[in-house]
């Protein structure tokens, strides 16, 4: 029979956490996403794409992919993050969910602080989408530089907001985790990882962003994730993992 300490022994400490998942798994997501602009895959899959003969990327108003990965989405971290805050808020009423109020917390605060952070972030970045270079269709030359103050010269593509939105269900490999729910963790992992990487595809499709600009949205979120569930996650590292009843 298990020992009841053993949740516990494989809690982990804080410096641990924070060394790898605050800050070395963020700085590999950096790392590709500067690798793929500097190395020219970035432009070197949006040429893939392009029609030079309609001057255009042939699924840039593809009716399905618009309404599915542009329109849709974004409903997806607004969805879940209201939804977690509603758990949260019913704990306090209902003593049986008093357990998930942490994670249900931080699951809302990712998801909602990183829709916002990034709709702030591509209003000061210069990078544009692959359709508005004018290599490409477009009308703008590459940028030589990264940020920029005036809005008015914001290529407004830089983090890909769909992207994110994908990405933002990372937050429930960190919840599982959290409520010492392995099934939910790596659940949640194949999740966040499947949404995250389909949206970036479905734009990337329709030259709308370049794979840099969805691999530092990616690289943001897990940030988030990874910081509001530090207390609730390695916060616990004495009690080891919240020990939650089911939703019923």
């Amino acid at each position: 029979m298990p020992s009841p300490l053993l949740p516990a022994l494989r809690a982990p400490t804080r410096v641990w956490y924070f060394l790898t998942h605050v800050v070395g798994l963020t700085l590999i997501l950096i790392c590709l996403a500067w690798w793929a602009k500097d190395s020219g895959l970035d432009l070197q899959i949006a040429r893939m794409l392009f029609d030079p003969v309609r001057d255009d990327f042939p699924l840039h108003g593809s009716r399905w992919l618009e309404l599915l990965g542009h329109r849709v989405v974004l409903a997806l971290p607004i969805g879940v993050g209201l939804a977690a805050a509603g758990v949260a808020a019913a704990s306090y009423r209902i003593p049986a969910w008093r357990p998930w109020r942490g994670a249900a917390l931080a699951v809302a605060a990712t998801c909602l602080t990183g829709q916002l952070l990034i709709n702030q972030l591509k209003h000061h970045t210069t990078l544009p989408r692959p359709y508005d270079l004018d290599t490409l269709g477009g009308y703008t030359p590459y940028p030589l530089h990264w940020w920029t103050w005036g809005r008015a010269r914001a290529g407004g593509a830089l983090p890909s907001g769909h992207a994110g939105a994908g990405y933002a269900m990372l937050s429930l490999y960190f919840a599982g985790w959290a409520l010492g729910r392995p099934a939910w963790r790596w659940g949640g992992l194949a999740v966040g990882v499947a949404a995250g990487l389909g949206f970036s595809v479905v734009r990337i499709l329709q030259g709308a962003h370049f794979l840099s600009q969805t691999l530092w949205s990616a690289a943001l979120m897990w940030l988030l994730a990874a910081v509001f569930f530090y207390p609730v996650i390695a916060g616990r590292t004495a009690a080891g993992p919240a020990r939650v009843p089911p939703l019923s």
